[in-house]
């Protein structure tokens, strides 16, 4: 009888145990519910913010009360800015930090129960505050410094087309004082004649890129079938350089864009000509499948470090900036193609890939952006 009674018992403190386990677990994990809610509200919250951490942070107080955390202060700097709330009175607080050489984060919170559980479901939503903030700033710091990376690029590009300009001007000069008599005022007139050309391009160059909304309005008007040989043959008289140019080709772009690329090419292995006289120049053109392939080279010696070739600000001339061949092939990819350039058994070589004439204006809108 009294073992009947036991297991009466027993039975009866197991189904209250179970009801009562099944209940706490229920409002764990109601409790938990509540938190991720809350992390999803403060997620939309910062997207509606744009993501700006002076609108979003004064929004994070009615969120987080829900929560069981009575308040909100931080400490944070980032660039030139700095956001800060200080804590209200000597209340429990938890705090955490970090600071990195770009950015420094001093967030911490109030909570109103000490309890365990309680701790759990605050520290959830605390981390994941911290982090959309330190996210934040993540993504301001990266805008800027894509900005100041332009910026700085397109800065690049204007001295290296003004230098060309410049020393235009300064052999001009040059030339202009050394002119006496008539033979020689023909010859000055002739080079002046076949250079001015491409002075031209250099000058439209650098308006185009100080004055970007008309660049941008004109481009269409300015988008040409180019005869990349012929273009090719011109460089290569312009700054008399002896070679051949075998086969043809077209694509359709704006005139300064392939010049550009050209040019920055052709006037490198012109350079490298005025230490090794013997050296002579080579150039391909022909279709292959739905590209214009086009290679140029050079007889001479094989260039070290050329993996660095287009790598900006790298330059072996102690009067160089190091962007030219960067500008040509960033212009090359814009257009859609591809640049490479390799040290082979016949010197140097420089592959451009470029979309045939057909597609080619598809492409073209990019490159002068």
């Amino acid at each position: 009888m009294v073992t009947i009674k036991l297991l009466a018992y027993m039975y009866l403190f197991f189904i209250v145990a179970g009801a009562v386990t099944i209940l706490i677990l229920l409002y764990l994990r109601y409790l938990t519910n509540r938190a991720f809610k809350v992390m999803l509200r403060m997620i939309d919250t910062n997207r509606d913010c744009n993501y700006d951490l002076a609108r979003f942070l004064p929004n994070v107080q009615g969120l987080i009360k829900v929560v069981e955390i009575d308040d909100v202060f931080y400490e944070i700097t980032y660039g030139e800015n700095s956001l800060s709330k200080l804590p209200a009175g000597k209340k429990r607080r938890v705090v955490r930090e970090v600071s990195r050489p770009d950015y420094s984060i001093r967030l911490g919170i109030v909570p109103l129960s000490p309890r365990g559980y309680q701790k759990y479901i605050y520290m959830i939503v605390f981390e994941a505050l911290f982090l959309l903030i330190e996210m934040d700033i993540l993504m301001k710091i990266k805008v800027t410094n894509d900005a100041f990376y332009n910026f700085s690029k397109l800065q690049a590009f204007l001295l290296h087309d003004v230098k060309n300009v410049t020393q235009f001007i300064r052999g001009l000069l040059f030339n202009v004082g050394r002119t006496e008599g008539a033979e020689r005022e023909h010859k000055l007139i002739e080079y002046l004649r076949e250079s001015t050309p491409a002075l031209k391009v250099r000058t439209d160059k650098i308006l185009g890129t100080l004055e970007i909304g008309v660049a941008k309005q004109s481009s269409e008007e300015d988008k040409q079938e180019i005869e990349i040989a012929g273009l090719i043959r011109e460089l290569f008289e312009l700054h008399g350089i002896k070679g051949n140019v075998a086969g043809d080709g077209v694509i359709v772009a704006e005139k300064h864009l392939a010049v550009t690329v050209f040019e920055n090419i052709i006037k490198n292995i012109h350079e490298k000509s005025l230490s090794e006289p013997g050296l002579r120049c080579f150039a391909s053109v022909h279709e292959k499948g739905e590209a214009l392939q086009v290679v140029i080279g050079d007889t001479g010696s094989p260039v070290k470090e050329i993996e660095r070739m287009f790598e900006p600000f790298y330059t072996t001339k102690s009067s160089g900036l190091g962007v030219g061949l960067f500008q040509a092939r960033h212009i090359v990819k814009n257009l859609g193609g591809t640049m490479t350039v390799a040290n082979t058994e016949r010197g140097v070589e420089f592959n451009i890939s470029f979309v045939k004439a057909a597609r080619a204006a598809d492409h073209i809108e990019e490159a002068t952006a």
